[in-house]
């Protein structure tokens, strides 16, 4: 019930891993000042917190954020195909060599993978010494 109470009124009533959903997502935080700016913030920090140096950055459901603006050549993903998204993945299995990400990032992501310890687990093999796994998980 409090789902409901709370849920936006273009997104009401909308599975929240639909790809619509998603979409109309992107566009509630960009026309919401407040909500934009707080975004903005995180991105700032995870940006910051990253290492220099080689290797890509990926950012796992990026499907409604903007991410990529704060981090240069960032490798957006998502589990289902939608505009803006450059690989379509699971965080369970991730289509990386071992140790070539200087990081992996995520905004709100993390209580909606199924089994985090596989998540972890792939991260840890994919990330170089040094690199970070940066999450907001408000």
């Amino acid at each position: 019930m409090l789902k409901a109470l709370l849920a936006h009124p273009l997104t009401k009533g909308l599975d929240i891993d639909d790809p619509q959903t998603t979409h109309l997502r992107q566009q509630i935080i960009q026309e919401k000042y407040f909500l934009r700016k707080i975004y903005e913030e995180w991105y700032q920090s995870m940006a910051a917190s990253l290492p220099s140096g080689d290797g890509a950055v990926l950012e796992l459901g990026a499907g409604g954020g903007f991410m990529s603006d704060f981090v240069p050549d960032l490798i957006t993903s998502e589990l289902f195909y939608c505009p803006d998204i450059r690989v379509v993945l699971s965080g369970l299995s991730l289509p990386f060599r071992a140790r070539s990400l200087r990081g992996i990032v995520m905004t709100d992501v993390l209580h909606h993978l199924p089994q985090a310890r596989l998540f972890f687990g792939e991260a840890a093999r994919c990330v170089r010494p040094g690199g970070v796994i940066g999450m907001i998980e408000p």
